[in-house]
């Protein structure tokens, strides 16, 4: 972690935005596919989180199609096991049509984690895998890597 200190001395991480283009199945494919927990407070946002200090907001685009991120730049949501992967993964396959789901990359293992990539009905990347809190602990307890 940074030694310098910052210009800006910020509280937390508030949240971040997402596009989407039908607020209504947005809604049905994020909180009975990916389970996570939404809220309305506005006409043209809904907010999404799973607990913890950040949100991420759903802003609702009026015109045209939500734009596609690459695939490296995408949320991450994490299972307890492997086994869920699969599930997850399954789940994903067969229900693909009715949440819109645009693509299910395969299931793969990287450093330990498994995890496969979807590509939702707003063209927002999804990763779901094993990664825990434990993972980010450690990696920034150990830093930037050595150049």
């Amino acid at each position: 972690m940074s030694v310098l200190a910052p210009l800006i001395k910020n509280e937390f991480f508030s949240h971040g935005t997402i596009e989407c283009t039908d607020m209504a199945a947005t809604r049905r494919f994020l909180v009975e596919f990916l389970g996570l927990d939404i809220i309305r407070p506005l006409k043209e946002a809904q907010y999404m989180w799973k607990g913890g200090p950040w949100s991420v907001v759903c802003v609702h685009i009026q015109d045209g199609e939500c734009k596609e991120q690459p695939v490296d730049n995408r949320f991450v949501l994490s299972v307890a096991g492997d086994a869920e992967v699969d599930a997850a993964h399954s789940a994903a396959l067969a229900k693909k049509d009715e949440f819109a789901i645009k693509r299910v990359l395969d299931i793969s293992t990287t450093r330990g984690r498994r995890s496969f990539l979807l590509l939702d009905l707003n063209n927002t990347w999804w990763e779901i895998g094993t990664v825990s809190q434990a993972f980010f602990d450690a990696a920034f307890e150990k830093g930037d890597y050595a150049r």
